[in-house]
């Protein structure tokens, strides 16, 4: 005797379930456990289990006061208390809430007006540059913690070498300016690309070392945040935060 099975596949219903079958459109209790909560939906839950509280909590104390000892009737001070601690959890409930709007409306502010860095140059702490053709100039510079007693600045082309070294100041406590032609150290014009700029201080006593900030700049392609929610501005291939910005062109 032959046995005929069944394989014709399970259809999918208007529920998004095969019958028969799992799921497709659904999250397990599981998955949806996961999803992080926002402010807003941390104060909303808060909001809700004090409600609830509330409502358990007036059941209960109706209930003592029908039942209580009348040689020994709730004290009237204890029971204002807890009504005036439930009004106060309340009360911070409601200020958390309206303090979540006013972050919520002041990101929102700010990233509209972190929108006008697009596609401006600025300069910032840093040492990688971009030299593009027909670049009239680069605002480079840099700054020495403490006097030194030379200072040499190289330009660095994208594969490390060295392609013009240039006398710096040597003044501390103020921001010079590097001049940079786009030559190398032959006087030929180089090619455009990345570059970096690298000052090295010589100090007074040659066991000093001269802590030095280096400033660079680059054209804004983008704006985002990092992971500690600081406004960050894509410049190139970093990341340059909000913060480390000295200058707008």
């Amino acid at each position: 005797m032959t046995t005929t099975t069944n394989t014709t596949s399970p259809t999918l219903n208007q529920y998004g379930t095969y019958s028969g079958g799992k799921s497709t459109g659904s999250k397990s209790a599981s998955e949806t456990a996961k999803t992080p909560q926002t402010d807003a939906d941390k104060t909303a839950s808060a909001t809700k289990g004090l409600g609830d509280n509330f409502q358990t909590f007036l059941t209960m104390l109706t209930t003592q006061m029908k039942n209580q000892d009348p040689l020994k009737p709730l004290d009237t001070n204890d029971m204002t208390k807890q009504l005036v601690d439930f009004a106060n959890v309340e009360q911070n409930i409601g200020t958390n809430s309206r303090l979540d709007k006013l972050v919520q409306l002041q990101s929102a502010g700010t990233a509209s007006t972190n929108l006008a860095y697009l596609g401006r140059t600025v300069a910032f702490e840093g040492d990688s540059f971009q030299y593009n053709q027909g670049m009239a100039q680069a605002p480079l510079g840099y700054e020495l913690e403490t006097s030194a007693k030379s200072v040499r600045v190289d330009i660095l082309d994208s594969n490390g070498n060295i392609i013009r070294s240039m006398p710096g100041e040597t003044t501390a406590g103020t921001k010079h300016a590097v001049s940079w032609d786009f030559k190398d150290n032959n006087g030929r014009a180089v090619q455009p690309g990345t570059y970096r700029m690298n000052v090295a201080p010589v100090a007074e006593n040659k066991n000093d070392t001269i802590k030095t900030t280096t400033y660079t700049f680059g054209t804004v392609a983008g704006i985002g945040s990092n992971k500690d929610g600081e406004t960050v501005l894509n410049i190139g291939t970093s990341e340059v935060p909000l913060s480390k910005l000295t200058t707008v062109y």
